[in-house]
């Protein structure tokens, strides 16, 4: 256990679970209580480390990578315990998160190497793909009247763009966005997360097959990409190509569904605001950002201190652990005018949603497209819609995430467009 700082004022000392469900209810309000009494407190909890909450803290953790490193690498040669980002205590079992979880050269690289795949060209060359896509899952359900907006549209979708930006087969996409998601949404005891813990070596191997066909025969997709790649003079290994794929994945199966759904459900809960999406839709680009920066999806993420530094007056050491709330400094009122409300034409909006410094996630652009394309979908097919119960089931097994596992909806019927099956 890491001893506490000396010379900490005694409200800079909290004892905190960050894991509790009455945190996770309520994680803006304990936020901002902590930014209040103590903007980077050091919490003994979980053997101790420091806790940031503060725009200003967060984001100078953030731009310096050096100092606060995001690698996972346990008993390193340097003689710093490498805690990686998965968040404080770190969850038996979890590898090193692909392009998360590592640093320096080899992380700039590969990184670069991506690039090209979530530009803004990109994408654009990605989106009238999505639009078929949430066309036609919008078709399956429209004359119903009802649906899950999550099981039905918000998940589905997102996994589909991933298997067709990864190259994997199409029938695969409930496999992994279940799995995903499930191992986020539940606590490690559930029975959801445990099935799908119980799954991932099986899928694992079922992606390095995938992987050895690629390698044998190229095509034009981020896998063929991926094992084509040499990094500081050599290829990847096995472990750090899963390792990647499986980062990549992730990230395009989960947090843009957990996006487009709280988005939904704050539209559905505030009829006004969804009322001036649709008579402005020219505020898309702004809302999205906004929505981004009240929901923070990763919401709380750890780094690892590599030296001695000063943040916000207190001395962090070489080793120390800390954890920092995305979700409290997009909350902070020094840095944001009515920090809790939804302002849909917020401007400027400089939110951390997608991180900052070299690590600022590699798929923004695509996120923002993605919101648009799904919400968009919904407001002008069924602008009606209603939830049919407001007790909707948050992520409670992950601090570190937010989503909504299921949002049944009702609405007025309508009609087919016509669209064939896209994928």
């Amino acid at each position: 256990m890491s001893a506490t700082p000396a010379d900490l004022p005694p409200e800079c000392v909290i004892d905190l679970d960050h894991h509790s469900a009455d945190f996770n209810r309520n994680e803006i309000e304990a936020t901002a209580e902590l930014r209040r009494q103590c903007p980077v407190a050091w919490n003994t909890r979980y053997d101790g480390f420091w806790f940031a909450t503060s725009y200003s803290a967060v984001a100078q953790i953030a731009k310096d990578g050096d100092t606060f490193a995001h690698k996972y690498e346990r008993n390193a040669p340097d003689g710093i315990d490498y805690y990686g980002e998965g968040g404080i205590p770190r969850q038996d079992g979890i590898p090193a998160l692909g392009i998360g979880e590592v640093d320096g050269p080899y992380h700039l690289e590969l990184r670069r190497s991506l690039n090209p795949f979530f530009s803004p060209q990109a994408v654009d060359r990605l989106r009238p793909f999505a639009e078929q896509c949430v066309a036609w899952f919008l078709d399956q359900k429209i004359a119903d009247g009802e649906m899950d907006i999550v099981l039905d549209l918000a998940s589905p979708v997102p996994a589909i763009l991933t298997m067709k930006m990864m190259g994997l087969p199409y029938d695969d996409w409930e496999i992994w966005s279940d799995l995903f998601h499930f191992l986020i949404a539940y606590p490690e005891d559930h029975e959801e997360s445990q099935r799908a813990a119980a799954l991932m070596p099986e899928m694992a191997g079922k992606l390095m097959a995938f992987a050895a066909e690629r390698r044998a025969a190229p095509r034009d997709d981020v896998t063929s990409h991926i094992l084509q790649l040499e990094l500081e003079g050599k290829p990847l290994d096995d472990l750090q190509v899963l390792n990647v794929l499986m980062n990549l994945i992730g990230g395009g199966v989960d947090t843009t569904t957990s996006l487009t759904s709280w988005t939904l459900l704050h539209l559905a809960q505030q009829p006004e605001l969804r009322q001036q999406l649709i008579d402005h839709p020219e505020l898309y680009p702004t809302a999205a950002d906004e929505f981004l920066r009240y929901t923070s999806v990763n919401q709380l993420l750890s780094r690892t201190v590599t030296r001695d530094v000063e943040l916000d007056g207190h001395q962090l050491k070489r080793n120390d652990r800390v954890l920092i709330s995305w979700l409290g400094a997009n909350h902070d009122e020094g840095e944001f005018d009515r920090p809790d409300e939804l302002v849909l034409d917020r401007s400027p909006n400089r939110h951390l949603a997608f991180g900052l410094g070299p690590h600022r996630c590699i798929g923004s652009h695509l996120a923002r497209a993605m919101f648009e394309v799904i919400v968009r979908g919904v407001l002008e097919r069924m602008p009606d819609y209603e939830l049919k119960s407001d007790d909707v089931q948050a992520y409670m097994g992950n601090p570190s995430m937010t989503g909504i596992v299921s949002m049944p909806v009702t609405f007025t019927p309508g009609q087919p467009s016509g669209v064939p099956r896209p994928f």
